[in-house]
């Protein structure tokens, strides 16, 4: 059996499913921006696409998604590379989804990304 063990380093980036000029969008669509962003990117980091509910009291909540990228082991990337790549991703997906904000969080801050 053969083991490789990285420093563990993760960074979410959260959006909601509702594009303001076109209404909803699907999670098939927000992975083909995703793939087409990898796609994009001097390096390939994987991320996982988690389905999940923004509630703020009785007067507001939306679907949306969790998008995680960690320091998987399996490929050559440092917390700056993921970082860079996430702030990518979320420029990409502000102006493709016409999105009012979207958060990146990583273990030291919550940056609020807007257009």
């Amino acid at each position: 059996m053969k083991m490789k063990i990285k420093k563990f380093y993760e960074a979410r980036l959260y959006i909601g499913c509702y594009d303001n000029k076109n209404g909803l969008f699907s999670e098939d669509e927000l992975t083909v921006a995703v793939k087409e962003a990898q796609e994009a990117h001097k390096n390939m980091i994987p991320v996982r696409i988690t389905k999940t509910k923004y509630v703020s009291g009785t007067y507001y909540h939306e679907e949306g998604w969790e998008i995680s990228a960690i320091n998987y082991p399996r490929i050559e990337t440092t917390p700056l590379e993921i970082n860079n790549f996430m702030g990518s991703l979320a420029g990409n997906l502000l102006i493709r989804f016409n999105q009012n904000r979207i958060c990146i969080i990583n273990p030291t801050d919550v940056i609020m990304v807007e257009p």
